[in-house]
């Protein structure tokens, strides 16, 4: 019995051997490429080849590497020919616009694309790998980074202190959205110096020139602190992930955002009180919060940060619109009366006195507002305000005053909130997948931002019941403000997007075409892997958005400067149901948080 078992291990034994030969022989070499830059196949600057569906490979490489002198390295094969050339792993060889390597005995066909009027971001990572980013958002990861422009001018070289996730809806497609923060500052791409830095994926965008265009049309228009950014492509690990558009982060910091920065003031209270290594992260946080906390109204988190004569809510705040559901993934923040959730972006960390200073003040702008009191502009910069509605209107962003809405303010300055700067508009522009409030989004001649109302998960799922209207949807029924919203347009704004509706979108567009084909290869957006066919169907998307936008522009500029009928009529009926459904509603919502609260512990 025993020698029978015996040979039955041994037959599988030998067959498990087999198999893995057999998967061994299988296995795709890696080919790996460098301009000279790189010492060995893993160094930050080196480019593994990718491969597509259809069998073929392709090397997607910055535009200032020369073809016909990279640096070739091979791993997983005995014998390599470059055509009819042996080569040598680690030697330099021309490798064209494409071919064939011939590895083992078996040809594996190739094409070289590249990156065109685009910069390079080369990342690695300590791990190798993205693993533990992807699987938490919040997670940093330590590495080095070399960052080129466009003509292979160093931008920076050297340690990353970490890159992260970053995004809401984003960070849930297959390309990822990034957080970096380099080791020290940089002037990248001609920006203000900085540590931190975003790499926006742009996925849910085939041109991938919305965010871009707004970026562009804000900052001509005049409106302060909008994001600087230039295009680049991605390689992470030896990986191209793609092109991304780097950004400014919004924060407060001198160009980014010139406010004061309470967090060094918070920080520094604490480290007196808990030591040189208290870490911030750890801060308990006090009033209400939690997953449910953003559906109650009238309430505020804060940073329990300890008593001191340091103490002050003097200073600058930061601070952004979110959903509900959203709202428990920042630390600090404070939901208005009229239900509207805002999250702290600048001071992060902040005291119970300051979020008491700043959700009054804004809770007297929107008392102010909702009523039609004409107070409210005691309270803002309209300019601001106006200009910011007149850009995000143009694009038709159904987000505007529900989420990646920022306003600023700074106590040591005058004192009054300012709206900006943009941010997020890769499904505006007529890229919006469905309707919102009965409004059609992708129609470019129908008024949408200021028929905007609250949107937000309820008890009984993600729906508009209770119908009441944003900041901006009230601001656009005071003429004082719509007048303010004429002299914007016709001052800077009209000409800031009629530029980004041709000659500016069209330079802009020449520049990233390139590095959109080997993104749209890399992802296989258009269900194609052919360069031609890559090419024509991005071309048809570009020309659907200049059409859009261009549309847009002649028909705002026709119409503004008068309060606009929403074209959705209010059914009396289904107006009834819904608040009978919004008192249910509420009374559910109290009951959820406060039983939260009560078991928090």
């Amino acid at each position: 019995m025993k020698k029978l078992l015996a040979i039955i291990l041994s037959a599988i034994f030998a067959l498990s051997c087999i198999g893995l030969m057999a998967s061994g022989a299988d296995a795709v070499p890696v080919i790996t490429v460098s301009d000279g830059t790189a010492e060995s196949a893993d160094a930050v600057t080196a480019v593994r080849w990718w491969q597509g569906d259809n069998g073929e490979y392709f090397f997607f490489l910055p535009d200032y590497w020369q073809s016909e002198e990279l640096t070739v390295w091979f791993s997983g094969a005995n014998a390599v020919k470059l055509g009819e050339t042996d080569i040598t792993s680690g030697e330099v060889y021309d490798l064209g616009e494409g071919g064939v390597f011939a590895i083992d005995g078996k040809d594996y066909k190739y094409t070289v694309l590249k990156s065109g009027k685009v910069g390079s971001v080369f990342i690695t990572t300590e791990s190798g790998s993205l693993d533990k980013v992807h699987a938490d958002k919040n997670y940093k990861e330590a590495g080095s980074t070399a960052i080129f422009n466009d003509k292979g001018k160093s931008q920076y070289e050297g340690v990353l202190e970490y890159i992260k996730g970053r995004g809401n809806a984003s960070w849930q497609m297959p390309k990822r959205p990034y957080n970096i923060k380099l080791d020290k500052k940089a002037k990248l791409f001609g920006m203000e110096k900085s540590k931190k830095w975003c790499l926006i994926a742009n996925m849910g965008d085939n041109s991938l020139m919305r965010n871009a265009m707004v970026f562009g049309a804000a900052a001509d228009a005049g409106l302060r602190y909008t994001p600087g950014y230039a295009p680049v492509d991605l390689y992470v690990n030896n990986e191209y992930m793609g092109s991304y558009l780097l950004t400014t982060k919004v924060e407060a910091a001198g160009a980014r955002i010139d406010v004061e920065d309470l967090d060094e003031l918070n920080e520094e209270i604490c480290i007196e009180k808990f030591g040189e290594d208290f870490d911030m992260d750890d801060i308990t946080v006090g009033g209400v919060y939690g997953r449910y906390a953003g559906l109650l109204e009238n309430t505020y988190k804060y940073a329990e940060i300890p008593e001191s004569e340091k103490n002050t809510a003097e200073g600058g705040y930061i601070l952004e619109m979110e959903i509900a559901n959203r709202y428990s993934g920042d630390l600090t923040g404070f939901v208005t009366k009229d239900g509207q959730p805002f999250v702290m972006k600048s001071p992060e960390y902040a005291s119970e006195e300051q979020i008491k200073f700043i959700s009054s003040y804004y809770q007297q702008f929107e008392d102010a507002v909702l009523a039609g009191d004409e107070k409210y502009a005691d309270l803002i910069d309209t300019e601001s305000f106006a200009m910011y509605y007149d850009i995000t209107e143009w694009t038709s962003n159904m987000d505007t005053g529900l989420t990646s809405t920022y306003f600023y303010l700074d106590t040591t300055k005058d004192g009054i909130l300012y709206a900006g700067p943009v941010w997020d508009y890769d499904i505006a522009l007529g890229n919006n997948g469905d309707g919102r409030y009965g409004l059609d989004y992708n129609n470019p001649e129908l008024y949408t931002v200021c028929h905007g109302r609250q949107y937000r998960n309820t008890v009984f799922g993600r729906i508009d019941i209770d119908e009441k209207p944003t900041v901006f949807n009230a601001l656009s029924k005071i003429q004082s403000f719509v007048d303010e919203c004429k002299a914007q347009w016709d001052s800077s704004v009209y000409e800031a997007v009629t530029a980004w509706s041709g000659d500016s979108f069209d330079a802009y567009a020449s520049d990233i075409e390139a590095s959109a084909i080997m993104e749209h290869i890399r992802w296989k957006t258009y269900g194609t892997q052919n360069p031609d066919e890559v090419k024509a169907a991005y071309e048809k998307d570009l020309a659907s958005l200049k059409g859009f936008a261009s549309k847009r522009t002649e028909f705002i500029n026709g119409s503004i400067g008068k309060i606009q009928e929403n074209p959705v009529k209010t059914n009396i009926i289904l107006s009834a149901g819904k608040k009978i459904l919004t008192g249910i509603n509420n009374l559910f919502e109290k009951f959820i948080v406060l039983f939260h609260l009560e078991n928090k512990g």
